[in-house]
C-alpha cells in the first residue's frame, strides 16, 4: 500500500506522469522484474480470485498502459510459446527454401532420364 500523494510526488520527480489522475481511493504499487507478460497475467489471475484488486495502470519500458493495455498484455502468450512459434515459421521457410533449390537438380535429372529413354529408344528402332 502507498499514500497517494507521496507516489504522484515521486512519480513526477523521476519523470514518470502514468500514475496521474489513478491515485485515488486504496492503491499498491507492484514493481516487478522479469517477464512482464508473466506478471501482467499473475495479476489478472489474482484479481478474479479477489475483485477488490483493480488494476489501474502501470509503467512499462518507459511507457504508460492503461487497464486495457495491461489486460492485452495478460492475453499474450508466454515468451516460450512465441519464441516456439517464431522458430516453428523459420523451419518451415527453411524447409521450402531446401525444396525450391533441391527442384532443378531433381528436375534435371528426370529431363536426363528422358533423354537417355529417348536416345535408346530411338537406337533400337533404327537397329
Amino acid at each position: 500500500m502507498v499514500k497517494n500523494t507521496l507516489t504522484a510526488i515521486a512519480a513526477k520527480e523521476v519523470g514518470i506522469d502514468a500514475f496521474e489522475g489513478k491515485l485515488n481511493g486504496p492503491s499498491a504499487i507492484a514493481f516487478i522484474s522479469g517477464d512482464p507478460v508473466e506478471a501482467a497475467k499473475s495479476l489478472r489471475d489474482f484479481a478474479k480470485d479477489n475483485p477488490e484488486l483493480i488494476v489501474k495502470g502501470g509503467y512499462l519500458d518507459g511507457v504508460a498502459m492503461d487497464e486495457a493495455e495491461i489486460k492485452k498484455l495478460a492475453d499474450l502468450e508466454s515468451r516460450e510459446v512465441l519464441l516456439a512459434k517464431v522458430a516453428g515459421a523459420a523451419k518451415a521457410s527453411l524447409s521450402k527454401a531446401a525444396a525450391l533449390f533441391q527442384a532443378p537438380l531433381s528436375k534435371t535429372v528426370r529431363t536426363a532420364e528422358a533423354l537417355r529413354a529417348k536416345v535408346e529408344e530411338q537406337g533400337e528402332n533404327a537397329a
